[in-house]
């Protein structure tokens, strides 16, 4: 009998996830990305990837939480932290389950990362040191443009 690490939340982290997080440290393509361009080189690439239709429709609709237009650049703040009732109904009313079971797809794929929270909420707040955000992070779509562009 192994040890199997996992989140607090039950979420098991193996060795990919943990080799994804460590290339989200790299630094942001300084002159960006556009995200709707990006959103269409996964749509190509998703069977490479190997995400489904509706994977690709929760990635749109995390994506159009974000304000500006570029992933990347001087916006260093990729963090999307929409609740789970407002990405459904950005969705037109998927249910949470089936949203969920897409957006871990979209992590296991590596197209987004989630950041965690200490009691599972997503937020942002400022703090002395700079804004602290929990949700989910938009910084792999950006760091991976170009091996995704490859794919497709």
């Amino acid at each position: 009998m192994g040890y199997t690490p996992v989140t607090p939340f039950r979420r098991v982290v193996d060795a990919a996830l943990m080799e994804r997080n460590r290339r989200l440290e790299g630094d942001l393509p300084t002159n960006g990305v556009n995200k709707w361009e990006a959103l269409r080189e996964v749509s190509v690439a998703r069977q490479a990837l190997g995400l489904s239709d509706r994977d690709i429709s929760v990635l749109q609709a995390l994506i159009s939480f974000h304000p500006q237009t570029l992933l990347g650049g001087n916006a260093t703040d990729l963090v999307v932290h929409a609740s789970n009732d407002a990405i459904c109904a950005r969705l037109n009313g998927m249910p949470c389950s089936t949203m969920r079971r897409h957006l871990a797809a979209l992590v296991t794929a590596g197209v987004i990362a989630r950041r965690d929270s200490p009691n599972g909420k997503r937020y942002a707040r400022h703090t002395r040191n700079g804004k602290v955000a929990y949700g989910i992070d938009l910084a792999p779509l950006a760091l991976r443009h170009a091996e995704v562009c490859a794919l497709a």
